[in-house]
């Protein structure tokens, strides 16, 4: 199995504890997300939004309170399941199950694209492809957020042929998987982007222990 793969799978076999895992179901971690969330909205409001790796979607239904629409997307059908009972009452959302990597059947056109705690899981030798597909989505000028985690410790990890850090996870049946989890630099991430973004701003945010990277698209 790819490393890929198993990073899917392990979201797949999780989806049904995800969101008590992410804090999602915490009121004291509600609170500390309230100004992130207002940040975010404030991002988004207004735009056609392209969604990736919506996960269960907490932020999806976040931005689906103010942008115009948001097609929110994730290869896992188990947890797109768990997004669409979270956003039943907003129209302006919709879902579809896609590769990250391909986006077969995503229509083009969008003015903004999310993607929270999606980067890391990136293998660092399919960034660029990811990105130029992802872009091949936006219409020029387009603005793009990637938020994910800073360094942390804890975890065991190893590192792959390729470069990539792979952290051990455990799933609820008590089997583990290797899951792709890199913890890119600013200077990386803004090599990634050489001559297909610009405005690139990279925010680091330690007392929420993530970055924003935040762009426009050429």
């Amino acid at each position: 199995m790819s490393v890929v793969d198993e990073t899917a799978q392990y979201y797949a076999a999780r989806a049904s504890v995800y969101d008590e895992t992410a804090g999602y179901r915490d009121p004291e971690a509600e609170q500390l997300r309230k100004p992130i969330r207002a940040r975010y909205q404030e991002l988004f409001r207004g735009h056609d939004v392209l969604e990736i790796a919506c996960g269960t979607g907490y932020w999806t239904a976040a931005i689906g309170e103010v942008a115009t629409s948001v097609l929110a997307t994730d290869i896992n059908s188990s947890v797109i399941s768990i997004a669409q009972d979270r956003c039943r009452a907003l129209d302006t959302v919709g879902f579809q199950i896609a590769d990250a990597y391909c986006l077969d059947g995503v229509p083009t056109g969008f003015t903004a694209a999310l993607g929270i705690w999606w980067w890391s899981h990136i293998p660092r030798g399919s960034v660029r492809t990811f990105l130029t597909v992802l872009h091949s989505k936006l219409k020029p000028g387009s603005l793009v957020l990637f938020n994910d985690h800073l360094p942390y410790e804890g975890p065991v990890r190893r590192q792959d042929p390729e470069g990539n850090t792979l952290e051990l996870r455990s799933l609820p049946d008590e089997r583990t998987l290797w899951v792709v989890k890199n913890f890119p630099t600013e200077g990386e991430l803004r090599v990634a982007l050489q001559h297909i973004a610009e405005d690139i701003q990279y925010i680091p945010r330690p007392e929420e222990k993530h970055w924003d990277l935040i762009y426009r698209t050429r």
